[in-house]
């Protein structure tokens, strides 16, 4: 099998015979095995499609929410209101692809191959230095207390950052663990 791109790993994975196995919900869930690799491509089209389609809703939603920081605003509704069209965004696209997974997926075998935990956790740290993901993650808090400081009526956001830093503090230690345990 030729080098996979990053966001393949999230969709696919070879058996010990050299079939591929697409997992539509990612590795945690049933997988299925494809035929050739003319719907390999099909698959990884779709997967690109739905990581693609998210960033570019977040991107409108930090877009969205740019007028709330320059006003006052700061209450549950104001907040709803702008978040609506790109949760309706969102929903939509989720729910497009579930259709188009359920109809791709109903005339291939389900495959009995598993990603375990652990190796999950050593591909992620092999994609990313743990290092770099607890740097990213003070970064991440620093610029949410900064936030906090600088718009207290965007506390919210500030406190979403923190949460968020936090998080990936917690996944580099996840990380760092696996890489070491992968090495003994």
């Amino acid at each position: 099998m030729p080098e996979q791109r990053p966001i393949d790993r999230a969709f696919f994975r070879q058996t010990q015979h050299g079939a591929v196995v697409f997992f539509p919900w990612g590795l945690t869930h049933r997988g299925y095995q494809l035929p050739d690799e003319s719907t390999k491509r099909r698959a990884a089209r779709a997967g690109s499609m739905l990581v693609s389609s998210t960033v570019a809703i977040g991107t409108f939603t930090a877009y969205a929410l740019q007028p709330l920081f320059e006003s006052d605003a700061n209450g549950l509704t104001e907040t709803l209101r702008v978040l609506a069209a790109p949760g309706a965004a969102l929903l939509l696209v989720v729910f497009s692809y579930w259709l188009w997974v359920s109809r791709f997926v109903e005339r291939l075998p389900e495959s009995d191959l598993k990603v375990s935990r652990e190796e999950r956790l050593r591909e992620a740290a092999e994609v990313a230095s743990p290092r770099k993901v607890a740097l990213i993650g003070v970064i991440v808090c620093g610029l949410g207390a900064f936030l906090i400081w600088l718009q207290p009526h965007a506390w919210w956001l500030g406190l979403l950052g923190i949460a968020l830093g936090v998080g990936a503090l917690f996944w580099s230690s996840l990380l760092k663990h696996a890489a070491a345990r992968s090495s003994v």
